[in-house]
């Protein structure tokens, strides 16, 4: 009886030990497999452009008003929404811009009043949506959180930043010009073929930046993707 008893006793303990064990293990390798999908701690990107750095950085304007997420993840899954709306309201933006500088260059160039009488306002009314648009853009833009990194070598994004700047100077130019050309009659002439200068630099630079954004395949950039790339795009999608 006793040795039965010994022997249920070891065979329950056996059981009692594996299922530990398994358990155990079972626990080990939950966390192992769990901690493949928690990235390491993301932080602030080197190279950070100067704009975006008094924004975002250690000692940035947000930072010190405790403005935005709470954590570098969220961060960049804000940066990519207000990136998205970013290019969309661009492409709106571009398309107004080609009916404006349409319109406006055969006001310049035309002589017929009865065009002029009937596509005046709209070319007015398209300046003042096309400019609201454009801030909108830009605004999403330099307000986005950093990205996860910045890359000194030439490439798209490069490019988009130096035509950034072209068409931000020739849209600001655009309505102080045709401001001052309605304000100077003496000047009116010289003004308004800057305003015209002005507006086709905008839209040519703006294409050309639209093309050189999305030129980048989503194919190239996936060859490319470090495995906490692919970390930090799973979490965001």
């Amino acid at each position: 009886m006793k040795k039965h008893k010994s022997y249920f006793f070891k065979l329950f303990t056996g059981i009692i030990l594996f299922i530990s064990c398994a358990y155990g293990q079972s626990i080990v390798t939950q966390e192992s497999y769990d901690s493949r999908f928690t990235p390491p701690e993301i932080g602030l990107p080197e190279n950070m452009p100067y704009v975006k750095s008094l924004i975002w950085g250690k000692e940035g304007a947000f930072r010190k008003l405790n403005i935005g997420p709470e954590s570098r993840i969220e961060e960049l899954k804000l940066r990519r929404k207000m990136l998205q709306a970013h290019q969309w309201l661009g492409i709106i933006t571009l398309a107004g811009l080609a009916y404006q500088y349409d319109v406006g260059k055969k006001l310049y160039d035309g002589d017929d009043s009865d065009y002029w009488d009937s596509h005046y306002d709209k070319h007015k009314a398209m300046g003042y949506f096309t400019y609201m648009t454009y801030m909108s853009t830009s605004s999403l833009s330099i307000f986005s959180p950093p990205a996860r990194k910045y890359d000194n070598n030439i490439n798209s994004i490069r490019f988009h930043r130096r035509m950034a700047a072209l068409h931000f100077t020739a849209m600001v130019a655009q309505p102080f010009l045709a401001k001052k050309a309605v304000e100077n009659g003496k000047r009116y002439n010289e003004l308004m073929d800057a305003h015209l200068k002005a507006g086709t630099v905008a839209f040519f630079a703006l294409s050309l930046d639209a093309l050189g954004i999305t030129s980048v395949s989503y194919t190239h950039l996936r060859a490319h993707e470090t495995v906490l790339d692919l970390v930090c795009r799973l979490l965001l999608e």
